[in-house]
């Protein structure tokens, strides 16, 4: 029983390019589309991925993204029209950029459209009209309107033609039903996009699928707020049990066991007050310590420098020794043997002072200008700044050390108090910390009266939410009979379309379900069997036969929602098939194009059996083969076996003048 098909879908008349730099060769032209296969043929790395994401860009304004989001159409749109700016940024080049464009010519049922649409502006049109098929006269063509206005009068337009119910719904079927395209998407294994698929599939108001996706966010909300309510409501039952059991004439506090409560609770106080102040104390000490390091620092590297310049004579040393001396001054460390010595060596004292190398006894009697000389009194005082600050930070370093053991002795402290507090609490049924809070009866009343109180309220609170819960699962329920019923009627036509595409292919006997998960939150999708054993995981089949069952999945959707007359985006995956099922997946696409529905795609021209046998079954008059190589150049090793290339395409050539004789 075939159902009141609603959608109609783009079929493509000719595609044409200005200014795209990534086709070299042919960066602004025009490819008419005539018949109904059409195939851009070429090597890897020439931009076929690329044709097919821009005839998508031109048809919705977006690419699909790397790693889709579908929960929210909308938001997938926004997605899809961003990522196109990325995609595309890389294949244009930047004097372009401003002037590249995509034009389509396409019909839907009677309306043929022409756009224009630049690249990196998703949300304008620069050209649109529409005639009608039939009587050839001009139904849109508004020249006034702005790139942004004619957008919008398209995106009206073509949810009124496609018969969808926003532009938003247009925009996912293009890019995940009616396209297969380089991110190899997969239906079959995709519960989420099945799903929405199902439902613009099967004839239904496409509404539904919004309004289950409105149905499960909101009864995940009331399931959370069910629990989230019985969690404050089992708290308080509980501290409510502790409370009673205080007020109870059998029950009494040891109050030896809550003196000592008490006690430890001052301690912990305390100890707290303490933590921090030491905390406090090594925070400045570590501060103080941390300016003295550095005026240290810059103190000694002055004195070298005045060191220098009075050791500074006739003789020159390398090495810088008065580097080794000034250590001695400063730090009373020999940087020579480490020694370390109360006062400056008086031997090292005298010498520097009658002008002799302690290192070697030469006269180092400065021969520098008067500019270059420093004083003795200016090295004394630059010594005693070095030895006051050597002993400031040392002080400073032994306070931080000091202070850094007493705060560990006082977060532990503060930890055994802590556990002590826990354990005698514990060991009279956590009955003290309530007690301690509320020594009178009368508090203790009070405070069971208001848990009592807190009780209620959480239970009411759930109840409202599991309410509401149940209502939404009741509105839920008849949308998904309405799913389960479209798919009986569908089933018996579009079950046996998928086994005609599909078998030709596989070579096996195959079987689609509709199976829908459990509650609310299970979502509906086909289940696979192949020669009757399911493939409910993608990896019970190989990666080439995913593809190319999806890809049957698709085609048998298109023709299914639109009775004939859709168009397929294919870019054919290059995979591990052997010849035989190369054959058989030319067969596939043939049996698909062999009525009103259309195929555009692009795929590898090689030994693969693929384009051979979709020639031979096509012919001329039903296959079109352009040639990648005419419009951009190939890279170095592709041009010397240029001749392979040419041998692929004579091939094809002959197989579609034999489908051409075998079927004329």
């Amino acid at each position: 029983m075939s159902h009141d098909r609603r959608i109609r879908l783009p079929k493509l008349d000719a595609v044409s390019f200005e200014s795209f730099s990534l086709y070299r060769l042919r960066p602004t032209g025009t490819v008419d589309i005539d018949r109904n296969v059409f195939c851009l043929a070429g090597a890897n790395g020439l931009g076929k991925s690329t044709f097919i994401a821009a005839i998508n860009y031109a048809l919705t304004g977006g690419v699909t993204p790397t790693k889709p989001k579908i929960d929210q159409l909308p938001r997938y749109y926004r997605d899809a029209a961003a990522y196109g700016d990325a995609y595309f940024s890389g294949r244009i080049r930047e004097l372009d950029r401003d002037v590249a464009s995509v034009s389509l010519t396409f019909s839907i049922g009677e309306s043929t459209y022409h756009i224009r649409r630049r690249f990196f502006r998703p949300f304008e049109l620069d050209e649109f009209s529409i005639t009608s098929a039939s009587s050839q006269t001009s139904v849109i063509d508004d020249p006034t309107q702005g790139a942004e206005e004619r957008q919008k009068a398209y995106e009206d337009r073509i949810v009124q033609d496609t018969g969808l119910q926003t532009y938003a719904q247009f925009v996912f079927l293009q890019h995940f039903v009616f396209s297969f395209d380089e991110n190899r998407h997969l239906l079959f294994w995709n519960a989420r996009a099945t799903e929405l698929v199902l439902y613009l599939a099967f004839g239904l108001d496409p509404s539904m699928a919004r309004r289950v996706d409105e149905l499960r966010k909101a009864e995940s909300v009331e399931g959370s707020g069910a629990r989230n309510a019985q969690y404050q409501a089992t708290l308080a039952r509980n501290e409510l049990k502790q409370v009673l059991a205080q007020l109870s004439p059998e029950h009494s506090i040891d109050a030896a066991a809550l003196a000592m409560y008490g006690e430890l609770q001052s301690e912990r106080d305390r100890l707290t007050a303490a933590r921090d102040a030491v905390r406090t104390e090594l925070a400045d000490a570590r501060l103080e310590l941390a300016e003295a390091s550095a005026n240290l620092m810059r103190t000694r590297d002055a004195y070298e420098r005045a060191f220098a310049g009075h050791m500074r004579g006739n003789r020159a040393t390398s090495g810088h020794p008065h580097a080794l001396i000034a250590k001695l001054l400063a730090e009373k460390v020999c940087a020579v043997c480490g020694a370390e010595h109360a006062a400056i060596p008086s031997r090292v004292q005298a010498a520097i002072e009658a002008g002799i190398c302690p290192m070697c006894d030469a006269e180092v009697t400065s021969k520098a200008s008067p500019r270059s000389e420093i004083s003795r009194d200016e090295l004394a005082n630059l010594d005693r700044q070095l030895a006051d600050l050597s002993r400031r930070s040392k002080a400073a370093a032994a306070t931080a050390k000091r202070l850094d053991t007493e705060l560990r002795g006082s977060q532990q402290a503060l930890a055994s108090a802590i556990a002590k507090m826990s354990g005698l609490d514990e060991s009279h049924g956590f009955t003290l910390t309530t007690a301690a809070s509320h020594p009178d009866t009368e508090g203790l009343q009070a405070h069971a009266l208001q848990l009592q109180g807190a009780v209620e309220v959480a239970l009411g609170r759930k109840e409202e939410h599991l309410q509401r819960r149940k209502e939404i699962i009741a509105e839920y329920q008849p949308i998904q009979s309405a799913l389960k019923n479209a798919w009986a009627d569908a089933e018996m036509e579009f079950v046996p379309r998928f086994r005609a595409i599909a078998e030709d292919f596989i070579g096996l006997p195959l079987e689609v379900s509709l199976v829908i998960g459990e509650g609310i939150s299970g979502t509906a999708h086909l289940v696979l069997s192949v020669d009757s054993s399911h493939r409910r995981r993608s990896e019970q089949l190989s990666e080439s036969q995913r593809f190319f069952l999806d890809i049957a999945l698709r085609m048998s959707l298109a023709q299914h929602m639109t009775g004939g007359g859709s168009c397929l985006l294919i870019d054919t995956p290059e995979g591990a098939l052997d010849i035989a099922y190369e054959a058989r997946a030319g067969d596939m696409f043939a049996t698909f194009a062999s009525g009103s529905d259309q195929i555009v795609m692009t795929a590898n021209v090689n030994t693969s059996q693929l384009l051979l046998r979709l020639a031979e079954r096509c012919g001329h008059e039903g296959m079109q083969l352009a040639r990648m190589t005419d419009w951009t150049s190939l890279s170095d090793v592709q041009v010397r076996e240029e001749k392979l290339f040419e041998r692929a395409f004579d091939a094809v050539d002959a197989a579609l003048t034999t489908g051409s004789l075998t079927h004329g």
